[in-house]
């Protein structure tokens, strides 16, 4: 029944020779895959930057507060700066290119079909380098007190160690943050208590247990929020992860920043030597970011 409306609605799309709409029709009936969570903000600090900004990071010194002795003339601070760091900046760049017969039919949709597809494609680009970049930071050779491989499944023992770690040395553990799939097996631990006291006592929480049961998720765990991000395939014939498979990073407050300079711009242009003609677009724009405190990073890899 299904395969004889959507087959009339086809005719009907064709006897009225709208290609648009029939082009239309077809690339929506099944899309790429795309990040749809924008997890960047929840991890760095974001912000999009215009062309001719500072790409310095500064820091005032030199203001200090002293003992006030009546009758003296007290010493003055001066104020300086200094340039910590600055951004290095990187390219991102989609171009695409199409016989304009293909347009013409209805093969791959419309330019402006085409054009949204780049502009989700450079977001994607975007909040998988910086995952990726976060989760890379630390490594059992390069800090053992940031970076646990648990070989398995995530644990209680494992995450709170993280959080403790995070705690200790940024303040605050802005976050817990993997794909679902790694961050489910907390479900298993996070509705109880361990007292951790002589043999240890294991107590159900109620309103935890109450959660469990309803979403199968928990939202926090040990004072630390988790954001549990859904994994997605580029496409269903490619089917490739966009997000890492074996990671979970715990994060705290303020650890960076990530900038976008200036507007994304765009070409368009078409070779007329072929026959027939050949069409290109082109989208790219600059970006940036800084890891300042890598030590609120920690990551816990070996997941399964």
């Amino acid at each position: 029944m299904e395969n004889k409306e959507l087959n009339k609605a086809v005719a009907s799309i064709l006897k009225s020779g709208d290609r648009e709409a029939l082009a239309e029709f077809i690339v929506e009936y099944v899309k790429p895959g795309h990040i749809t969570i924008d997890f960047v903000g929840m991890l760095l600090n974001s912000r999009s930057l215009k062309e001719g900004d500072a790409l310095v990071k500064k820091m005032r010194k030199g203001i200090e507060v002293r003992t006030l002795v009546p009758g003296s003339v007290h010493l003055a601070s001066e104020v300086t700066v200094s340039e910590r760091m600055n951004y290095v900046l990187d390219g991102a760049d989609v171009k695409v290119t199409y016989n304009e017969w293909d347009i013409e039919n209805g093969d791959i949709g419309t330019i402006n079909d085409i054009r949204s597809e780049m502009v989700l494609k450079l977001r994607d680009f975007y909040m998988n380098k910086v995952f990726t970049a976060l989760t890379s930071v630390w490594t059992a050779s390069n800090t053992p007190s940031n970076f646990v491989d648990v070989s398995g499944a995530i644990t209680a023992s494992a995450l709170e160690t993280a959080i403790d770690q995070i705690n200790n040395t940024v303040g605050k553990v802005k976050a817990v943050v993997g794909p679902r799939a790694l961050l489910t097996p907390i479900t298993k631990f996070g509705a109880f208590w361990n007292d951790g006291e002589g043999t240890p006592r294991v107590e159900g929480v109620p309103s935890q247990l109450e959660k469990v049961v309803a979403d199968g998720f928990l939202g926090k765990y040990y004072g630390a929020q988790i954001i549990a991000l859904e994994q997605v395939w580029d496409n269903p014939e490619d089917y490739n992860t966009m997000l890492p498979t074996d990671k979970v990073l715990v994060i705290g407050e303020n650890v960076g920043e990530f900038i976008t300079y200036g507007e994304p711009k765009w070409k368009n242009w078409t070779d007329m030597n072929p026959t027939p003609p050949q069409g290109f677009i082109e989208v790219y724009q600059r970006f940036g970011f800084i890891i300042d405190k890598a030590q609120g990073i920690y990551v816990i890899g070996g997941l399964t």
